[in-house]
């Protein structure tokens, strides 16, 4: 018998080490997302082709599905091998390597909970629907982050980055300053694309561009967008040109704002699967756990700040 969720829990101190989640907050989250899951296992034995057994017959799981979303939260949390989670829990690599497969598509949606800034469920895939999903939603900061990766055995120039001077993968996310959630993020990149390149590239920059009245806070980087469509970019001194006081200042204002964006990133960066160097070989699973990094850091942020009317 390995670690279980009942067993956890009764360390508090040690359950948030593990999965920044409070037992209040894991049980929320809990609630939210087992009808779902549910409805998922139902839905994957029904369509299993040449299935001979009905359905809820087989083997069951290890463990209830508190103890297989503590595992997939450590999974995110920590940078932990397969093989010492297996351990831990007491099961074989396989299995924690499928439950991840299972569970990971989960925490990718419909699990924030219900507010007066969220009132649908579902993910938000275009700026028509962020702009419904969040009204009067009128400023969002830009900023782009690095998630480093094992040196590649194939393309290794391609994903250097020779700012950083090592290998990665870029995003760029997109935040609101007045909640701090992460509202949207980029396709990821390889490390030697530069952040502007980043947004410029991706469909979000015409999005963002067709609505004018929005604010689009930026860094320096971002040297070059259109003041008219409501971009605010730090400004940059050049050789023998150098800031006035008045840009000094201006740049500290605009600063101040942008920290936002930051913490943001440091919220998404706790989750150490995708703060430290990482490694995934399946294609596509970099993708899933940013995602439900982004998502479990929203979910936080939901509940230790609510959002008031």
């Amino acid at each position: 018998m390995g670690l279980r969720y009942d067993f956890l829990k009764k360390s508090p101190r040690v359950f948030r080490q593990m999965t920044t989640l409070t037992v209040e907050e894991f049980d929320t989250l809990s609630s939210k997302l087992k009808p779902e899951w549910t409805e998922r296992e139902y839905a994957r034995k029904c369509n299993q082709p040449n299935r001979k057994n009905a359905v809820g017959q087989g083997h069951p799981y290890f463990a209830d599905f508190q103890t297989l979303l503590l595992l997939t939260v450590m999974y995110v949390k920590t940078n932990c091998g397969n093989i010492f989670l297996a351990v831990l829990f007491g099961i074989n690599e396989q299995t924690v390597y499928d439950i991840s497969k299972k569970m990971l598509p989960l925490l990718q949606d419909r699990f924030i909970p219900d507010s007066k800034l969220r009132k649908k469920r579902g993910t938000i895939n275009t700026m028509d629907e962020l702009l419904e999903a969040y009204p009067g939603f009128a400023e969002v900061i830009a900023d782009g982050t690095d998630i480093v990766t094992q040196r590649p055995t194939r393309q290794q120039k391609k994903n250097y980055s020779g700012k950083s001077k090592r290998h990665s993968k870029k995003t760029v996310l997109l935040v609101n300053p007045k909640d701090g959630l992460i509202v949207g993020r980029t396709k990821l990149r390889p490390g030697a694309v530069h952040d502007k390149r980043i947004l410029d590239e991706d469909r979000l920059h015409a999005k963002l561009d067709e609505n004018e009245d929005m604010l689009k806070r930026t860094d320096s980087a971002w040297t070059g967008e259109d003041e008219k469509k409501g971009w605010l970019v730090n400004k940059r001194g050049r050789r023998n040109h150098p800031l006035t006081q008045d840009e000094k200042k201006e740049n500290r204002k605009l600063s101040k704002i942008r920290i936002k964006v930051e913490h943001a990133i440091r919220r998404v960066k706790v989750f150490r699967r995708i703060g430290e160097k990482t490694s995934f070989r399946m294609k596509g699973k970099l993708d899933q756990v940013l995602n439900a990094a982004i998502n479990l850091a929203n979910f936080k942020q939901l509940l230790r700040h609510p959002i008031s009317a």
